[in-house]
């Protein structure tokens, strides 16, 4: 938890801050914009900060991570009740305050990256892990294949920037839902990349599988990518077991990191 940190004092200080600046003297609409960003933000200090960093109280990570995806948007109309006030702000006042949010929106991506798991470079690195298969303890990769982080990286800032540009996934409703969304090029982007990656791995594998002086190669590698294959044709085909079991899955998996990462730090 620690390497979180930073980020997340970056995150609730700026947000602190913020909302400290939506303070507007005035009997009009511009007079709750100070009272939702401070509800907002003592929302996120107290599941944030207080029950998942400080306390530990893994029932709240769920809650933390929903709350940090609609933080911004929720100082944005904090921000957009401000300026729809009678009384005007002068321009340092609106700069610092856009310097503000962006901070928020960029030390949030960096909390929710750190929550999250990079399943993006996980093909890139079963391809890394399948080239040193078979080699000694203190073998390198080629310098070549070091540049293969950069459209994986790409990829990835392309994904969780995608509330921004919704060139991934796009709401026709409007509304960020979990059950309403569409599929954009982003996405098939992406699916390709890690298609590519993880053929090349299987390759990989399959080759160093044969047994010598054989034409027979061990086939027992290949069921997770199987496994995987399938469970990929049925979330695009959206099999309600399937996503709901892999969801599970995933949560148990992630709070089991959690915790791991906790208790390791205790």
């Amino acid at each position: 938890m620690n390497k979180i940190k930073i980020p997340l004092y970056i995150t609730l200080g700026s947000s602190v801050l913020f909302s400290l600046l939506s303070i507007h003297f005035a009997f009009d609409v511009s007079a709750l914009s100070f009272f939702v960003s401070a509800a907002v933000t003592a929302l996120c200090v107290w599941s944030l900060y207080f029950r998942t960093f400080r306390k530990q109280q893994y029932e709240s990570y769920m809650i933390s991570l929903k709350l940090l995806q609609y933080l911004p948007y929720i100082l944005l109309i904090s921000f957009i009740l401000r300026r729809a006030g009678k009384n005007g702000t002068y321009y340092w006042y609106d700069v610092l305050t856009v310097l503000l949010w962006c901070a928020v929106m960029v030390s949030r991506w960096i909390v929710l990256y750190f929550f999250n798991e990079k399943r993006i470079f996980i093909p890139l690195f079963s391809l890394f892990v399948a080239n040193s298969l078979g080699k000694p303890e203190n073998f390198k990769l080629p310098g070549w294949m070091r540049f293969l982080y950069i459209p994986t990286a790409l990829l990835f800032l392309l994904v969780i920037t995608n509330d921004l540009h919704q060139f991934v996934f796009s709401f026709p409703s409007g509304v960020f839902s979990d059950e309403n969304y569409v599929y954009e090029l982003g996405y098939y982007l992406v699916i390709a990349w890690e298609f590519i990656c993880a053929a090349c791995a299987i390759c990989i594998i399959l080759a160093k599988c044969r047994i010598p002086y054989s034409k027979t190669y061990l086939c027992l590698p290949l069921v997770p990518f199987i496994i995987l294959l399938l469970y990929c044709f049925a979330y695009v085909k959206k099999i309600y077991w399937v996503r709901m079991l892999a969801g599970v899955l995933a949560l148990a998996v992630s709070n089991s990191k959690l915790i791991a990462e906790l208790s390791d730090e205790q």
